[in-house]
């Protein structure tokens, strides 16, 4: 049976629903093209979303906008859906060590800081917190799994795989879908997609285990050197590791000794793996997001590259996405594909 749309958006990750999203809500017929199983980052992802990064304490890129919009987009989406999956939350980042201490220290006094987090010593019950407590705030965690199923039962979707060899470019159609615009949103699956530069987009494969821990009653997200998030029944997420340019799904039994001995470098209880899974994100040579539209067809674009920041990120990226196609703004240079 023969369609059509405004967009056709290709990829059901997180960046390709919340693009579905708002274009809607500008009025937009769409329609979302996805295999729900080639979500290897958005459905393993702990959807944790923090604006201080890294081991130097870097305030995330852009963090006043990203995080404004995003606290007013997800709840908003949430009402609409009638849903739940996203949840401020309170993040603990617990320094291991006096160097990290002193590199926290030396950042403390500048004022970009004092809306997002507070240090303290204190006790922490299972963990060792001998060098203090940063206490970040305008954090939590987005339920990534529930919000793309939500959304799906929502949105008009087809889930079938992309075969590039359906795509007729003249006649702007995909198979039975004719479509004024395609978008690409295929995440590190874009490599496989000849319509951009296969070298735009990185895989980073990320790795998580679950343990059990019943001594453990912590009910923030802590953060070390791995991060434990807590789901329920005493049971934590513990991630994430980091291997670029691998695009293999398979938990690797060497990255899962490394999580339980950095793990065990701050948490002083006895706890069990129960489960350990991989995904890969799609990131970029400069860790910024892809926009934009193709050289050769004004009907083709890109939005990609959110890697491990897409929670915070998609909302604030699709408004600038959206703006440029139904608006003509220019896109911000750091984001726009045009800078390769």
């Amino acid at each position: 049976m023969s369609e059509s749309t405004d967009f056709l958006i290709v990829g059901g990750g997180l960046a390709g629903q919340v693009l579905q999203i708002q274009l809607a809500e500008r009025g937009l017929d769409t329609l979302l093209l996805d295999e729900p199983q080639n979500n290897h980052s958005s459905m393993v992802a702990a959807g944790i979303i923090n604006p201080i990064i890294g081991k130097f304490f870097t305030l995330s890129w852009q963090a006043n906008e990203v995080f404004e919009e995003m606290h007013q987009f997800y709840p908003k989406v949430e009402s609409s859906l009638n849903a739940t999956f996203f949840r401020p939350k309170p993040i603990k980042r617990i320094f291991a060590t006096a160097g990290e201490q002193n590199i926290w220290l030396s950042k403390a006094h500048q004022a970009k800081y004092a809306k997002y987090c507070n240090f303290s010593h204190e006790e922490m019950n299972g963990f060792k917190a001998d060098y203090g407590i940063l206490h970040i705030d305008k954090g939590g965690e987005l339920d990534i799994k529930a919000f793309l199923n939500t959304a799906k039962n929502n949105y008009p979707n087809r889930l079938e795989r992309f075969e590039f060899e359906k795509l007729d470019l003249k006649s702007k159609r995909y198979a039975d879908i004719g479509f004024k615009h395609i978008v690409i949103c295929q995440g590190y699956q874009m490599r496989e997609n000849p319509l951009f530069n296969a070298s735009l987009i990185i895989p980073n494969k990320g790795e998580l285990i679950e343990i059990i821990c019943p001594e453990l009653n912590e009910e923030a997200i802590c953060l070390g050197p791995v991060f434990i998030q807590p789901f329920g029944e005493n049971r934590y997420r513990v991630g994430s590791t980091y291997t670029p340019n691998v695009s293999n799904t398979l938990p690797s039994p060497a990255q899962k000794m490394d999580l339980v001995e950095k793990l065990q470098k701050v948490l002083k209880l006895n706890f069990e793996v129960i489960n350990h899974y991989a995904g890969v994100r799609p990131t970029t040579v400069d860790r910024k997001p892809i926009l934009g539209t193709h050289k050769e067809y004004s009907f083709v674009h890109i939005f990609n590259g959110l890697g491990s920041k897409g929670a915070s990120l998609a909302p604030f990226v699709a408004k600038h996405m959206v703006h440029h196609l139904l608006d003509g703004i220019p896109l911000p240079s750091e984001m726009d594909l045009a800078r390769f």
